[in-house]
């Protein structure tokens, strides 16, 4: 590890930090360094480096006057350390600097994620093209280990599916379990929210692994944390999802019917979109999975291409209406989300709630008759039973 005396530091975002260690990692391409000028050049020109397929440059201009400073001096084999949230995480060995092009702003990784737009104020900025070094790698031992379970398990089907869970709802739990009964393997990729009512990622994360500890089999489910990127948030970049997935191991994606940009595009007078063009340029399966409500008819969670009944039969599984039942301390019925989960978002949210939480708890539900403490998650868990009770209804 490089001295912090000896070396110029870069500070960076999070998000930096997050899409630094994918492309050192090669997640993103097998390209594992900060572009050169020429290099940037082909992949806008062309799609492409090295014959593969890289929807965005690696165009690295450190934003900040500082920054900028130690970018217009960085000099050939200089190393150049990075700080994030006042820790050193990482650093940069130098292979060239140049100024950043006008009609380069559309396609750097570094502004590819879905909360922000094209900055003009990179226009002739200072770049710094070179090796990237990350100390604590996280995403390398996730990889290393997806490889490892696929070689002792000998794993052939390894599928993905990437959710941001916000919240996770009775529909999320069908699409995994129609996954794990055609797959040997699923790697569940957790995203980072953008939007402004989001539940935060902590409270997420602690819903999904909830679920696989308690109602999936462990050996055949790996969740993923992509917390340190917004680049896969609300779906934007469907390319940068498949070629994610396919280079953490996977060989099979779940898709969204309504993922964003999936659109249609020309070549050669022949209408595609950009699945045809992943699968065109990757030995992988990318299967788009239909919309699923709840028909009253049925009785069950259907998908709308297979059931007969009209949408008045329908109860839908929209997120954002089911985020704000629970912002508003409202309990979702079960047939919207598993208890269990409402229970844990709903205590963390309004942890102090009630001022005597156990009186009301002894006085409303049954006991065994012996003084026991309870928590708001198993107030949250009684209620929802008390809900399900269909003899006075």
């Amino acid at each position: 590890m490089a001295s912090k005396n000896k070396n110029k530091t870069l500070k960076i975002s999070r998000e930096t930090l997050g899409t630094l260690t994918l492309i050192k990692n090669q997640i993103l391409s097998n390209f594992d360094k900060l572009m050169d000028e020429n290099e940037i050049d082909e992949v806008i020109q062309s799609g492409y480096l090295n014959k593969e397929l890289i929807p965005y440059a690696y165009i690295f201009a450190p934003a900040g006057e500082e920054n900028q400073k130690i970018a217009k001096n960085a000099q050939f084999s200089r190393t150049l350390l990075l700080e994030c949230e006042e820790k050193i995480v990482g650093e940069i060995i130098v292979t060239n600097n140049f100024r950043f092009k006008g009609y380069w702003k559309f396609f750097s990784i570094f502004e590819a994620d879905a909360s922000s737009s094209p900055n003009d104020e990179l226009v002739g900025s200072f770049c710094i093209s070179g090796l990237i070094e990350i100390y604590e790698d996280k995403i390398a031992l996730i990889k290393n280990k997806i490889q490892t379970l696929k070689k002792e398990l000998n794993l052939k089907k390894v599928t993905s599916l990437m959710l941001c869970a916000n919240p996770f709802h009775r529909v999320h739990e069908r699409l995994i379990r129609l996954t794990i009964d055609k797959a040997d393997f699923l790697i569940i990729f957790l995203l980072r929210s953008t939007r402004e009512n989001r539940l935060n990622h902590a409270l997420r994360k602690k819903t999904m692994e909830y679920f696989i500890n308690n109602f999936l089999p462990k050996d055949k489910v790996l969740l993923i944390d992509l917390e340190n990127t917004t680049l896969f948030s609300a779906h934007k970049n469907p390319e940068l999802e498949c070629i994610a997935a396919y280079n953490f191991g996977a060989n099979k994606v779940i898709i969204g019917q309504n993922h964003g940009s999936i659109g249609m595009f020309f070549d050669d007078n022949q209408a595609h979109t950009i699945i045809d063009k992943i699968r065109k340029n990757f030995d992988i399966e990318i299967l788009v999975m239909p919309e699923y409500v709840y028909c009253n008819e049925c009785k069950t969670i259907v998908s709308v291409k297979t059931c007969p009944h009209g949408q008045h039969h329908h109860i839908k599984y929209h997120s954002p209406t089911i985020r704000t039942l629970l912002l508003n301390g409202v309990l979702p019925p079960p047939i919207l989300m598993r208890k269990e989960i409402s229970s844990i978002i709903l205590s963390d949210l309004f942890p102090n709630r009630f001022e005597n939480l156990q009186q009301i708890y002894d006085e409303i539900f049954p006991n065994a008759g012996i003084l026991e403490t309870h928590t708001y998650e198993d107030f949250y868990k009684e209620l929802a039973k008390l809900y399900q009770t269909g003899s006075l209804t």
